[in-house]
C-alpha cells in the first residue's frame, strides 16, 4: 500500500549510504523521496549528546526482505534494517506506517516472507511460542496482562517458557523444578528493582494497578524472559508524561546494565530518539530512513516531513 509522496526535505546534512565507510553530504532533491533500496539505505540520532553505539555484532537482528500483511492486505514492502547486539533501535513513522506490523513479524505473531535472523537464527516461519524460546519478547500495544492475576502471578507467567527447558534435560527433574524455582525467585527480585511500585502491590490483582503500573508490568513480565531481544509497542499509549518518562529510563536502564537489545515502536519521536542509539522511519510500509537516532533527530526539517514534528520542538506527552 502506497501512501501519497511528500515534499523533499530541503537542507543539508552529513549522512551515510548503506555502506556505514560512505559517508557524504547530501542536499535535499528537489523531487519527492522514494523508498531507499537497503543497500542504500539513508543514514542520517536528540539534541542531548549521542548515546555511544555498543561493539556487539552489528546484524545480531537481521531483517531482509521482508513482506508481510493480514490476509490479502499487504502492509510492509520488501523492508531491511540490522540492529547490532545490545542496540536500542526506534522504529518511526505516521500512523499506518506498518511499525506494529513490523513488531509482529519479528514475534512469529504474522507471517512474513522474506529473512529476519537473531543472532544468525531464521525467526520467519516461527510460532511466537517458538521466537518466544529464542529469546523473543513482545509486548504488544494495550499491555496484554492479566488482569485477574496477581501481579507476582502475572511476572511468574514471563518465566513459564524457561520451564522444562535445557535445565531439565541436564539435571534430574527435582533439582531442575529446584534450580529453576531459585532463578524465577532472583529474577522477581531483579524486576521488583527496576519497578519498585510492583513491589508495593504484587498481591493486588493486576486489573486494579493505572495504567502506567499495567505498563511497566508488561515490560517486567517480558524482562522475566530474560530475553535477548525485546520488542516494544507503543510503551507510552494513553499515559502521561511524567510516567512515560520514568518509563523510558528504565528501558534505556535495563539496556545500559543489561545489554538487552531493545527495539521500540513509537509515536513520541523525540523521547524514543532521546533512548535510541539507531532509528528507522517507515511510510506507507516502506523504509524511507535509517541512520544514527541523534542525527535523525537534530535534522528538523527531516523530522518534520517523516515524523511529523517541527523543528526544534521539546520531548512530546
Amino acid at each position: 500500500m502506497s501512501g501519497p509522496e511528500k515534499p523533499a526535505t530541503p537542507g543539508k546534512s552529513a549522512v551515510s549510504t548503506g555502506d556505514p565507510a560512505a559517508a557524504t553530504p547530501v542536499t535535499g532533491p528537489a523531487t519527492a523521496p522514494e523508498p531507499v533500496p537497503e543497500e542504500r539505505r539513508r543514514d542520517t540520532r536528540p539534541d542531548t549528546p549521542d548515546r555511544p553505539v555498543p561493539g556487539g555484532e552489528p546484524d545480531f537482528l537481521r531483517v531482509s526482505g521482508l513482506h508481510a500483511g493480514y490476509g490479502q492486505a499487504r502492509v510492509l514492502h520488501a523492508i531491511g534494517f540490522q540492529v547490532a547486539r545490545g542496540e536500542v533501535c526506534a522504529i518511526l513513522g505516521p500512523n499506518g506506517a506498518g511499525k506494529t506490523t513490523t513488531l509482529r513479524a519479528l514475534s512469529g505473531m504474522v507471517r512474513g516472507r522474506g529473512s529476519v535472523t537473531l543472532d544468525g537464527t531464521e525467526l520467519l516461519g516461527r510460532s511466537p511460542e517458538q521466537a518466544a524460546r529464542l529469546g523473543v519478547a513482545h509486548v504488544p500495544e494495550g499491555r496484554g496482562t492479566f488482569n485477574d492475576l496477581t501481579v507476582e502471578e502475572n511476572l511468574r507467567v514471563g518465566a513459564y517458557l524457561r520451564s522444562g527447558g535445557r535445565l531439565a534435560q541436564v539435571f534430574s527433574r527435582r533439582a531442575a523444578r529446584r534450580d529453576e524455582r531459585a532463578a524465577v525467585a532472583e529474577d522477581l527480585e531483579r524486576v521488583y528493582g527496576y519497578f519498585p511500585k510492583l513491589r508495593k502491590r504484587h498481591r493486588q490483582p493486576a486489573g486494579s494497578l493505572s495504567g502506567g503500573e499495567q505498563q511497566m508490568l508488561a515490560i517486567g513480565r517480558a524482562l522475566m524472559l530474560r530475553p535477548a531481544l525485546l520488542l516494544l509497542d507503543e510503551p507510552s499509549l494513553g499515559l502521561a508524561p511524567l510516567v512515560t518518562r520514568e518509563l523510558f529510563g528504565i528501558v534505556r536502564t535495563v539496556n545500559e546494565e543489561e545489554r538487552t537489545t531493545v527495539v521500540v515502536v513509537e509515536q513520541n519521536a523525540r523521547l524514543a530518539l532521546d533512548v535510541a542509539h539507531r532509528a528507522h522511519v517507515l511510510e506507507s510500509g516502506r523504509l524511507m530512513l535509517s541512520g544514527p537516532a541523534a542525527e535523525i533527530s537534530r535534522d528538523g526539517q527531516v523530522a518534520e516531513v517523516y515524523l511529523g514534528v517541527s523543528a526544534g520542538a521539546g520531548t512530546g506527552g
